[in-house]
């Protein structure tokens, strides 16, 4: 019981917000007076949730040093030693097995954008995050993928549009984010982000 707290703190949830992006296919078909479609989607967001924390896991097993040495990371329950790595691991599996499971029972096309996405966030864990202008291209490619595989969970065709809008407003707001890092932390911003 006393690891509940960090444990759940790791998964992030407030960042689950991200992921409401898969619903835009039903939006935009007009399939949510259909339940079959609502509860795909709702798994379809379930899947993300479970799979981001799962790759929050890994990306703070990864940078626990660098985190301590972080005036504000050093704080997370992996860096400051109040979740156990060996807990932290479990976890991470556990979540990524549960989502790859509930993809494929969605269906294959899910399935593979899935398996994209995960490889996708591994790889900007491994350094892809570190490298400017390609981070955020990698995230909001990220949220291309959630808003394809929410129209894929209810099998309807994905508007080039949709995929458009969400490209450029994910990258609008991510330049704009490491814009802000930049005017705000000025020459710490480096040491906050790499890129």
């Amino acid at each position: 019981a006393m690891l509940l707290h960090p444990l759940w703190s790791s998964l992030r949830p407030t960042q689950w917000v991200k992921n409401l992006i898969v619903f835009a296919g039903l939006i935009f078909s007009r399939h949510f007076d259909q339940a079959d479609s609502v509860l795909r989607s709702l798994g379809a967001f379930a899947i993300f949730c479970v799979l981001a924390s799962a790759i929050y896991l890994f990306n703070d097993i990864r940078d626990r040093e660098t985190d301590r040495a972080h005036p504000q990371k050093q704080t997370r329950p992996i860096a400051s030693g109040t979740l156990p790595l060996s807990v932290a691991a479990m976890a991470a599996v556990l979540l990524t097995l549960i989502g790859f499971a509930g993809a494929w029972m969605l269906g294959r096309a899910l399935l593979l954008t899935v398996a994209i996405y995960a490889l996708l966030n591994a790889a900007y864990s491994l350094g892809l995050k570190r490298l400017p202008v390609i981070d955020v291209m990698v995230v909001a490619t990220g949220f291309v993928l959630r808003a394809v595989a929410g129209a894929e969970a209810i099998e309807v065709e994905i508007s080039p549009w949709l995929a458009g809008c969400t490209l450029l407003l994910a990258l609008f707001l991510g330049f704009g984010k490491r814009r802000w890092e930049l005017v705000a932390l000025g020459d710490q911003a480096t040491s906050h982000r790499a890129a």
